[in-house]
């Protein structure tokens, strides 16, 4: 199922540049920690936000990478891929699937092709249609594909300076909420400790699979006073770490990402390159 934006649904957000920021990254030996029975503890050298969290990281976009596919040819001086008829076979079992099943020698091979063709109008299930081959795989990339369905995702609009990072636990929200506090106290340890920061929860939401997203931020005060928030890429950038990510995984952390809007820049190339088995019309 493709996605565009409209109303909220499930966790959004864009992952930031992963490059540690230098300078205000304090090195901090840190002993284990945890909390409670839900969420264990975590050991390694926590490495500490110091000051000057002022400066924030570039967004790293919707990065690719190419990858560079070799086809073998035959010999001869009309060399031929030898992939073709593999794709030949793929095409011949998929027409055999769709109007001529021989897999039970009677009428109900009738009905099998009937649900072969929903299947490859869907774009996913498997085809069986001879006792002797494998079956057909659907996919969304599959000519025949028909039905199309575009769900809606509302566009984060909250800014770097928000400080915004999304958490994915793999714990109910039950347990979150129970021990809210020594996740707190966890995550601030996290932090190396630092007592002019303070990690605060802007929101516990419930995901698929008895999992749950966290929505934190992180105020950092100064020695005049005042106080302001870490840049979400900052904050992001730091738990991208290895040493701490891997104690966030020890506290269930599976996802960590930042929930910052979207540049014009990273839309469009978001609505120039539609999904599989999406047409330009519909995505669009």
């Amino acid at each position: 199922m493709a996605f565009n934006f409209g109303t909220p649904s499930g966790t959004s957000g864009t992952a930031a540049a992963t490059a540690a920021p230098a300078g205000f990254f304090g090195s901090t030996q840190n002993k284990g920690f945890g909390f409670g029975t839900g969420f264990g503890t975590t050991t390694g050298t926590s490495t500490g936000l110091g000051t000057g969290l002022g400066t924030g990281l570039g967004f790293g976009g919707f990065n690719t990478q190419q990858q560079q596919q070799q086809q073998t040819t035959l010999g001869g001086l009309f060399s031929q891929p030898t992939h073709a008829p593999a794709q030949s076979n793929q095409l011949i079992n998929t027409a055999s699937a769709l109007s001529a099943p021989t897999l039970l020698g009677d009428e109900r091979d009738a009905i099998l092709a009937k649900w072969n063709q929903l299947q490859a109008f869907w774009g996913t299930g498997k085809g069986y249609f001879n006792n002797n081959i494998p079956p057909v795989e659907f996919t969304l990339e599959n000519p025949f594909c028909r039905f199309k369905a575009v769900g809606y995702s509302c566009m984060p609009n909250n800014k770097d300076e928000d400080g915004l990072v999304v958490l994915v636990f793999n714990k109910k929200e039950t347990d979150i909420r129970s021990q809210q506090q020594q996740l707190v106290e966890s995550l601030h340890k996290v932090l190396g400790g630092n007592q002019t920061l303070t990690v605060n929860v802007e929101g516990i939401k419930t995901l698929p699979d008895d999992q749950t997203e966290v929505v934190i931020y992180v105020v950092e005060r100064s020695p005049n006073g005042t106080s302001r928030r870490v840049p979400a890429t900052t904050l992001y950038a730091h738990f991208e770490q290895t040493n701490i990510k891997t104690q966030l995984q020890q506290l269930g952390v599976t996802l960590s990402m930042t929930r910052t809007e979207l540049s014009p820049a990273q839309i469009k190339q978001l609505l120039q390159n539609p999904p599989a088995g999406m047409s330009p019309e519909s995505w669009s």
